[in-house]
Order: C-alpha cells, then sequence, then structure tokens
C-alpha cells in the first residue's frame, strides 16, 4: 500500500466521510497536508493507537489548537 492509499485508510478510520474545512479554500495543500500527516508521520515509530491519539491531544492542549481535533 502507498503512501496515498494508506494516509486515505488512516483518515477514514479516524474521521470517516467528513472533510476537513480547510478543503473549501486550498484543496491542494490540504491533500498534501493530509499525504504527510496521516501517510508518513503517522507511521513512524512503535506506538500503539492509543498511544497515538493520546499524544495527539496533549500536543493539541499545549499547543491551544484543540479546535483543529474537529474536522469540520
Amino acid at each position: 500500500m502507498d503512501r496515498i492509499e494508506k494516509s486515505k485508510e488512516k483518515y477514514q478510520e479516524l474521521f470517516g466521510e467528513s472533510v476537513p474545512s480547510a478543503y473549501s479554500t486550498d484543496p491542494e495543500f490540504q491533500d498534501i497536508l493530509s499525504r504527510f500527516i496521516f501517510g508518513e508521520v503517522f507511521y513512524q515509530g512503535t506506538l500503539t493507537e492509543i498511544q497515538r491519539e493520546l499524544l495527539t491531544l496533549v500536543i493539541l492542549t499545549v499547543n491551544q489548537t484543540l479546535p483543529q481535533l474537529k474536522v469540520r
């Protein structure tokens, strides 16, 4: 499975069929960002799915960017 397929599969697993709000303003950038985050970064290291999700929550909280957790 290539990076693009992996990123689509992981995004759908995490967020279902919803589309990020940034997609309406810059779909090309959103595709690049999603492929990078969910196709490469997400699969680095040996963390479990639960550890990755908890780490994501911690980072979003510390950066005061919890609204990014919502897909809409």
